[in-house]
């Protein structure tokens, strides 16, 4: 089989992240740079919202609206080069409706600041589990972080339907894009660290962590989304998206490009979306055409 083909639909954005089908059949997303939301459609593209701060990750809830993890206002514009908003606003989940108005769902947030959330995955009950890398604008070329970086780690957190966020897990790494395996339990990318990990989760809280998969050092893994007994992930530095399978064997790579710094994928419509970050793209594959494995 020939390697799949990237189709383009969008070009010129700021840095897209947190693609997501909506109800409606367009894809949307998030453009971190410019601090809006987004969606495309038929060849056109329309903004929903603007947004203060950095909007992140994004989903679409069970009640029809799109979440969006916002980092507060961090934006790359280069591998090692960052764009702060101004003003900057504490990191928090925010909730955008279909006519493009928008509150925050969940903005007061435990521990220690900064508070960046990053990417997020709704549970059974409504809730929402979202990743928070904190500072992870200190780490510039340093991955595994220098010492000398003060970077914090980061952390897991549960927002239920109602009442506080708590904090479930302390992590390294640079906690990023997560996902819900078949099975039930909570796979969490560890950016830094090349690798995946296994929380059991135990409906508001998780057990500890174990290894799932361990990708080589050029390849650091960010948003993913499972798609039957396939999941794809998004890396962010190594140009490609990887293709696990469910007991965490990379079985295949699909090759996005020299710098297209790979962020989030979805799956609608029978392809496989994919933000392009530092390129500023919106693309997509045509899942008859990617390998199942190897």
């Amino acid at each position: 089989m020939t390697a799949p083909r990237a189709e383009t639909h969008v070009t010129g954005l700021g840095f897209p992240e947190g693609p997501v089908e909506l109800p409606d059949g367009s894809i949307g997303f998030v453009d971190v740079l410019h601090g809006t939301v987004r969606a495309y459609r038929d060849g056109a593209v329309r903004e929903l919202c603007a947004l203060p701060g950095a909007p992140n990750g994004m989903r679409l809830g069970p009640d029809g609206a799109l979440y969006v993890a916002n980092n507060g206002g961090v934006a790359a514009v280069s591998m090692t080069e960052y764009r702060f908003a101004d003003p900057q606003i504490s990191g928090r989940i925010q909730r955008v409706e279909r006519d493009g108005t928008w509150s925050d769902h969940a903005a007061d947030l435990p521990g220690g600041g900064p508070w960046r959330p990053n990417d997020l995955v709704f549970v059974p009950n409504g809730g929402i589990v979202f990743t928070d890398p904190q500072n992870w604008e200190v780490l510039g070329e340093h991955a595994p972080p220098d010492p000398r970086s003060r970077y914090l780690g980061g952390r897991l957190f549960f927002a239920p339907p109602q009442g506080r966020v708590k904090r479930l897990a302390a992590m390294t790494g640079f906690p990023n894009g997560l996902a819900f395996h078949p099975d039930g339990s909570l796979l969490v990318a560890l950016t830094i660290e090349h690798r995946i990990v296994r929380f059991p989760w135990r409906g508001d809280a998780v057990g500890r962590p174990e290894p799932w998969c361990q990708f080589d050092d050029r390849f650091c893994p960010d948003g993913m989304i499972f798609d039957g007994d396939r999941l794809f992930v998004a890396g962010s530095v190594g140009d490609s998206v990887a293709i696990c399978d469910l007991a965490g064997r990379e079985c295949g790579r699909l090759d996005t490009g020299q710098g297209s710094d790979p962020t989030n994928v979805c799956v609608a419509g029978g392809r496989l979306w994919v933000t392009l970050g530092l390129p500023g793209k919106l693309v997509s594959y045509d899942l008859r055409e990617v390998p199942h494995g190897t």
